[in-house]
């Protein structure tokens, strides 16, 4: 259960101060534990930085997974996982953009590792759900990669965790995404 609590508190801290305004020394009082104790499960604080971003990743990943099981429907599959993405505790969407403002700080071969391990788990299911809506013709000749980033994009703003979501609820927001994302890239009659 320790781990899951270091986890839970330290993207909390790391979300609240970024990566390099916090230390392992505040990570572990913020537990209730031992410096000893928190190096116990973690090595290092990018250890512990990359660990949260697993995680994350993990749960994003099974959202896609999901989505894309639940119908062959290009703009159905995009509706859900944003609809899911948007539903995540507050933190794990928090972490999606943590993730990219706070990369810099690790060191270069972990950077590499996890932006390969982010493709495979994340981009690279949605990108091909995007290459087979342009096989169905349900979105226009593009490149399924230009296509996820402007997705991924529109949906950026709604993942701080102190975004103000409030003007829409979260099936509003994602069918508006979804919509003005086919709207622009799905094929004209």
């Amino acid at each position: 259960m320790t781990r899951e609590r270091i986890l839970a508190e330290a993207t909390r801290l790391f979300e609240a101060n970024g990566y390099k305004g916090i230390s392992m020394r505040e990570i572990a009082a913020a537990c209730h534990i031992s410096k000893p104790g928190l190096y116990y499960h973690f090595k290092d604080k990018e250890d512990l930085f990359l660990a949260i971003l697993r995680e994350n990743l993990n749960q994003l990943e099974q959202v896609v997974r999901a989505a894309a099981q639940s119908t062959t429907n290009t703009r159905e599959i995009v509706l859900a996982v944003a609809a899911a993405i948007f539903t995540l505790p507050a933190e794990y969407r928090a972490v999606i953009r943590l993730a990219s403002q706070e990369m810099s700080h690790l060191g270069e071969g972990a950077r590499r590792d996890f932006g390969l391990l982010y493709r495979e788990k994340f981009l690279r299911p949605l990108e091909v759900i995007l290459a087979e809506g342009v096989q169905r013709g349900v979105l226009r000749e593009v490149d399924p990669g230009q296509a996820l980033w402007l997705l991924l994009g529109m949906m950026y703003p709604f993942l701080s965790s102190s975004g103000d979501r409030r003007l829409m609820g979260v099936e509003e927001t994602a069918a508006l995404i979804t919509q003005t994302f086919f709207d622009g890239m799905g094929v004209r009659p």
